[in-house]
């Protein structure tokens, strides 16, 4: 395959992420709250936690931009960000399954959005492949399935 083919698959693999995050977005302006149920946001976490593993891995076997190519810093930087996402997700997990309610789990929770936000910014500036793309829509889906249990500001 030559480089404009290259180029051109990586645009529209890129053009197609910024979709996605867009979407997410206005999915998440438009939930409502819920009331809170210890059992199913517990549940939503437990989820959460085996997509953030998997977008973590598969992050972690992508090739690193090499020398000369854009997005080196910003690769590191979303590999960064996606452990911390994983992290601060099998924390919240670990603090429901305790018993943990909203006021208990809700710093944690917000946490792991600015570590989502800086994810996002990082996207931006990256071209990945299709199996980044695959883990992102699945970890962006378990998030959403979170969300309407907190009062926060989408993402």
């Amino acid at each position: 395959m030559n480089r404009s083919r290259t180029r051109e698959k990586v645009w529209i693999l890129a053009s197609l992420l910024s979709a996605v995050a867009l979407l997410v977005t206005a999915s998440l302006v438009s939930a409502e709250l819920k009331a809170w149920n210890q059992e199913e946001v517990t549940a939503a976490a437990a989820l959460l936690t085996e997509k953030t593993a998997d977008l973590r891995t598969t992050l972690r076997k992508q090739p690193p931009p090499t020398l000369g190519q854009p997005g080196k810093r910003a690769f590191h930087q979303l590999r960064d960000d996606s452990t911390a996402v994983d992290q601060t997700a099998r924390r919240l997990h670990t603090a429901l399954k305790e018993g943990g309610g909203l006021d208990e789990t809700l710093p944690t929770y917000q946490r792991m959005l600015s570590s989502v936000r800086s994810a996002q910014r990082e996207l931006r500036r990256l071209q990945l492949g299709e199996p980044v793309a695959g883990k992102l829509q699945a970890a962006g889906d378990a998030l959403r399935q979170l969300q309407p249990y907190y009062d926060e500001d989408p993402i």
